[in-house]
């Protein structure tokens, strides 16, 4: 990262996060482009009032010095000349206690603009929102309003009207200046016409929006109390606004009222303040040097704990999942991305403000800052908040309310108003070096946090491989054949069985390519975790979470690696050649490492998602953008802020998904990763050689229905730009949409398998190691921690030689059914040749026994975690018969692993 990138990050990101977040409060309220531009004018004014009222302040002091000096330098000019006049003027300047530097001071009110502009700038030229979206007279904001021309030559209105109010602002404002002070203000008037003409008209929208508003703020300035004046229009502008959203009834317009009700009540609590800090905290005003370094602790702190110790907290839970993201190659990056923004939002833009007041503000802001910290680390470390999966790209991947109940409510409510009351009794009590101490304590626990997670980082990273090797041709990596046996085990991760009726009613054409095949909706899953849901998958009963809890003797990743490769070398053993391709978590870890299957001439293991990637997007003109390190790079900051606010505040941060790209680019959000484990599927007639002349069993995982990314309906495929989202009930679910896309593949590859006579003489099993969260009307309100919907796992088993249409059964099944499924007819008592144990498929009273859920927590279950003997005990429920009956589910009391 260069130093242009860092200043860009401190300076102008803030502005730039603050704009777009106005911008998007305007368009949720209102749903138009043009007004919410003007939103945004309106919100940079309110912002910068304070800043303007100070710079007036100075720019009048200056006038004034500047008209005290004037007849004492004029006869000084008059007297001598040359270098003799520039040493008089030098030392009566000096005797006068003023340096001419301060004549910036004057410049001030135009400085301030300048890094707004910027960031205003920045958003609305490259904004995809505003693409061809029009607003009264303008027909399309992102482009010059060109609204007539001359001789084929465009004439751009909206720069000029805006040169012409700002010079009438102007004149306004500099009524009895002097002639050097009237300059620069004209001439910015002119630089401004200059750069902006050719600019998109939302731009020139906005700074034109900004002169009438300057206007009209220079117009007030001239009023004999302008700040009594401006309150009073703005108290009456809020009123009617709160008026207008209660009536019309719009949707979550409480956070705007309440908002409102802040800003009427500003003078009232400035009262409120003063009166304390002038009885009880005036020694804040007096002693420099402590309220100094009560804002300077306070902020680094912030600094710390939203750019380093959140983030990297964040980023060493999983390393590798920030490695190699893009053209980024080290986790770091995003790391050091984060800190340059919330150094400038926390750090230096708050620094700027504060040394520009007086004492007696910069004690409001002092105390404000410190009851900040608290607040946030309070949240950050105390109510953290049960919000499910993060992906990467900090995207929730789990739709549940982020509201709080009322007793987490409560309970935070409580606790932040005994943090400030306990803030102000140290203060009052001039107890301040405690507060000061417990500051300096924070600052220093914080930075050694980071520390300590840049070591995990870095560990991390040294073990990650670099990023899979894109292939440029998709030579087979699955052998079967025309005449001998072929078994095919596909899971697909995450596949919700009650999705797949709503899917075959949508699209009732895949019946027939699925001919042959049985839907067991009935199946459960033994946890809602690939962790733990996946060796049982492969392994069978053996290897559920409660059994591998049970069975001490070797670690968890021997027990892993023994699930992996139990079907391929049962397999192997009765002469099939074996294919095995991309197992989950081999090693029992992310890295792909094929150790297990050394020494084993007749198994091929091997990677294929991630590998395609560059093909599958020449081949489908489809953008291949840098999103998913953008996204991250936007929204590891907003997470800090997510996890320093209040519960109550988190829902209205969190809205929408406010941190996610605009809907424009909502189709290639997250599709980075899809993309790498969907172009397997599209291309598996490629992949799939039918020459083989052995008999073959196939074991192969996918992760599009994890994964999942937004696609065109009815054939679900992925496009640049959605226009057609189904007509399911799911259309709106992303996790419908990746299982819908790789089903419509999957069935082609059937396809490509019976025109090439493989189908008949294969087995094929399509199970997933867990289902999703969607919420189905199938089953009745879960009673546990997690929903049923999360236990309900794809099952479809097509035999050698099945005709029948697609049909389903309802017979109670697990996901530890599939070796037994798979071997069943063509391998005679099947032996676990790493316990010795048959492997047979157990009737529904051995499977009411044996089925005991597991509801570990998301931190509960990472590899780092439990890569010891056991994973950790959690919550476990038993489930029998029919699991689409909440009856039949029930909680086990468990103590030290015992049933009792």
């Amino acid at each position: 990262m260069n130093i242009g990138n860092a200043l860009y990050l401190i300076i102008i990101y803030p502005l730039y996060q603050i704009i777009e977040l106005i911008y998007r409060l305007f368009f949720e309220l209102c749903t138009n482009e043009g007004i919410s531009i003007i939103g945004v004018s309106i919100g940079v004014t309110v912002l910068c009032l304070p800043l303007y009222a100070v710079a007036e302040k100075w720019q009048q002091k200056e006038r004034n010095i500047q008209e005290k000096m004037k007849s004492s330098v004029d006869r000084i000019k008059k007297a001598f000349k040359g270098d003799e006049q520039y040493m008089m003027i030098t030392a009566f300047y000096k005797e006068n206690h003023y340096h001419p530097m301060m004549a910036l001071r004057s410049s001030f009110g135009l400085l301030i603009q300048i890094p707004f502009f910027m960031a205003a700038y920045s958003y609305l030229s490259n904004s995809t929102e505003i693409a061809e979206k029009s607003f009264l007279f303008i027909k399309n904001l992102s482009v010059p309003d060109s609204l007539f021309s001359i001789n084929g030559f465009s004439i751009n209105v909206l720069p000029i009207a805006m040169t012409a109010i700002n010079i009438i602002a102007g004149i306004v404002y500099t009524k009895g200046f002097s002639l050097k002070e009237k300059v620069p203000i004209y001439g910015m008037a002119l630089i401004f016409l200059i750069i902006l003409y050719a600019s998109p008209a939302g731009l020139v929208l906005y700074w034109t929006m900004n002169n009438i508003f300057s206007l009209v703020k220079n117009i007030f300035y001239k009023l004999k109390n302008p700040i009594k004046a401006f309150y009073s229009l703005v108290v009456l502008a809020l009123i009617i606004t709160d008026l207008y959203l209660l009536k019309a009834n719009i949707e979550h317009s409480t956070p705007v009222i309440i908002a409102s009700g802040f800003i009427i009540a500003i003078p009232l609590l400035k009262y409120i303040l003063s009166v304390i800090i002038r009885n009880q905290l005036d020694f804040l005003s007096k002693e420099k040097k402590v309220r100094n370094s009560f804002f300077a602790l306070s902020s680094l702190g912030l600094f710390l704990l939203a750019g380093l110790v959140i983030p990297s907290l964040l980023i060493s839970s999983s390393p590798s999942e920030y490695s190699y993201i893009d053209s980024y190659i080290s986790p770091f990056f995003f790391l050091y991305n984060t800190a340059f923004q919330a150094f400038g939002l926390f750090v230096f833009w708050p620094s700027c403000v504060y040394f520009l007041f007086g004492k007696k503000t910069q004690s409001y802001i002092a105390i404000f800052f410190a009851i900040l910290f608290f607040l946030g680390t309070l949240n950050t470390f105390a109510f953290q908040g049960n919000y499910g999966i993060i992906s990467p790209e900090l995207e929730f991947s789990e739709h549940r309310s982020f509201f709080p109940s009322v007793s987490e409510f409560m309970a935070n409510t409580l606790a932040i108003l005994a943090i400030v009351f306990a803030i102000f009794v140290l203060l009052c009590k001039k107890f301040h070096h405690i507060l000061k101490s417990v500051l300096i304590i924070s600052c220093m626990v914080m930075a050694l946090t980071v520390v300590v997670n840049s070591i995990t980082i870095q560990k991390g990273f040294k073990i990650t491989p670099k990023k899979t090797t894109q292939l440029s041709n998709t030579e087979p990596i699955i052998h079967l054949s025309k005449t001998e046996k072929n078994v095919i085990v596909f899971m697909l991760d995450r596949a919700a069985g009650y999705l797949i009726p709503d899917l075959m009613d949508e699209l009732p054409d895949l019946k027939n390519h699925f001919t042959g095949f049985t839907f067991y909706p009935n199946t459960v899953s033994f946890a809602s975790w690939t962790i733990q849901g996946a060796p049982c998958l492969y392994g069978g009963y053996e290897y559920t979470p409660w059994e591998m809890n049970h069975k001490r003797d070797i670690t968890m990743v021997e027990k892993h690696n023994q699930s992996l490769s139990l079907m391929p070398f049962i397999f192997e053993k009765h002469g099939y050649k074996c294919d095995v391709i991309d197992p989950p978590y081999p090693n029992y870890d992310t890295p792909p490492i094929y150790g297990m299957f050394n020494g084993h001439d007749s198994i091929s293991a091997k990677s294929a998602q991630g590998k395609y990637d560059d093909i599958w997007y020449k081949e489908n003109n489809y953008p291949q953008l840098p999103i998913k390190s953008t996204l991250i790079k936007r929204n590891m900051l907003l997470f800090s802020i997510f996890k320093l606010s209040p519960l109550i505040i988190r829902p209205v941060i969190h809205y929408k998904d406010w941190w996610q790209e605009d809907d424009s680019t909502s189709a290639l959000i997250g599709n980075t990763d899809f993309i790498r484990c969907y172009s397997v599927l599209d291309f598996l007639p490629e992949l799939t050689d039918i020459s083989s002349e052995n008999e073959n069993f196939i074991l192969i995982d996918n992760e599009a229905t994890h994964d999942t990314g937004f696609c065109q309906a009815p054939e679900y495929k992925p496009k640049e730009i959605i226009t057609n989202y189904g007509s399911s009930k799911w259309s709106d679910d992303r996790g419908y949409h990746g299982l819908a896309a790789s089903m419509s593949r999957i069935s082609e590859w059937l396809d490509y398998l019976k025109e090439n006579e493989v189908y008949d003489n294969t087995r094929i099993i399509l199970i997933a190691d867990h289902g999703s969260g969607q919420k189905s009307p199938l089953f009745e309100n879960s009673s546990m921690p997690r929903t049923y919907e999360w236990f309900n796992p794809l099952l479809m088993v097509k035999d050698f030689h099945a005709s029948k249409e697609f049909h389903s059964d309802l017979k109670f099944m697990t996901q530890a059914d599939t070796p037994a499924i798979a071997m069943k007819g063509i391998i005679k008592e099947p032996i676990n040749p790493f316990t010795g144990k048959l492997i047979k498929e157990l009737s529904t009273e051995e499977k009411n026994r044996e089925c005991i859920i597991s509801l570990s927590k998301a931190n509960a279950v990472r590899t780092s975690v439990n890569n010891g003997f056991r994973i950790r005990d959690d919550e476990w429920y038993a489930v029998h018969d029919n699991i689409f009956e909440k009856q039949n589910w029930s909680k086990l009391n468990v103590i030290n692993g015992e049933k009792k």
